[in-house]
């Protein structure tokens, strides 16, 4: 456990959570439109054709973020 004099921004656990998942760097200003209202968390969607980076890795990694935000 880091010792951290402010508690984490949603742009850090959003970055955390990116590169915890695998994820392209790109991927982080989708992962805070979810968080932010902008894209509806059903738009994540698996069509099962091998994306270059697929929704279900992606809905995990915003899953994870609501979470740690929620903790």
């Amino acid at each position: 456990m880091e010792d951290r004099l402010f508690p984490k921004t949603v742009d850090e656990i959003i970055a955390e959570k990116v590169k915890f998942f695998f994820l392209p760097q790109r991927t982080e200003a989708l992962i805070k439109n979810l968080v932010d209202g902008k894209v509806s968390e059903r738009s994540l969607v698996c069509c099962h054709s091998g994306c270059d980076v697929c929704y279900e890795t992606i809905h995990l990694c915003y899953q994870a973020v609501k979470n740690e935000l929620q903790s």
